[in-house]
């Protein structure tokens, strides 16, 4: 996918809106900006440091989405709760439940 302006401004706005309810949920999150690619912010289990993952926005046939790293779909930026769910899932220690 080509980025352009539009895109990154998006992709910024939505992640914004993310980065804010991952706080909420007690996980930390900063902004990455690279010249060459898209905004993708670090997302740190506090509780557990080592346990982080880059996460980006993106659109994919007229639906914007969020993703791991790894290129696959988290879930469509309209549905924060589980895409919240997810990412809390996987940062969590395994043993541990939230």
């Amino acid at each position: 996918m080509a980025v352009t302006d539009d895109t990154d401004t998006t992709a910024t706005a939505h992640l914004t809106r993310l980065i804010e309810r991952l706080k909420e949920h007690g996980l930390h999150a900063r902004g990455r900006v690279a010249s060459r690619h898209p905004p993708a912010p670090a997302v740190v289990n506090p509780d557990a440091p080592t346990l982080s993952e880059i996460v980006y926005a993106a659109p994919q046939e007229g639906t914007w989405w969020y993703w791991w790293s790894w290129h696959e779909k988290i879930a469509p930026v309209a549905e924060m709760d589980t895409v919240v769910r997810k990412i809390r899932h996987v940062l969590t220690p395994t043993g541990r439940s939230r």
